[in-house]
């Protein structure tokens, strides 16, 4: 959940994302990177790869399940 809704369009590539991440809630890089790799396993997010990064971003599902998720809190 904490990946999903910190996918705004803003970071160059997952690390971007993910040092921030840790940054802000002090969670292990390598924590964020295996959720991070079964979010994209699972269809939810998809991102580039270590020699060819693009942004990260929602798939139509894992904007479903974000919003979801997000009316059940």
């Amino acid at each position: 959940m904490l990946i999903l809704r910190s996918i705004n369009g803003k970071h160059r590539s997952l690390n971007a994302l993910l040092e921030e991440i840790s940054k802000d809630t002090k969670k292990p890089i390598s924590t964020l990177k295996l959720n991070a790799r079964i979010l994209k396993e699972l269809g939810l997010i998809d991102y580039g790869e270590k020699n060819n990064p693009k942004p990260v971003e929602l798939t139509k599902h894992g904007k479903l399940v974000l919003k979801i998720l997000e009316v059940v809190e």
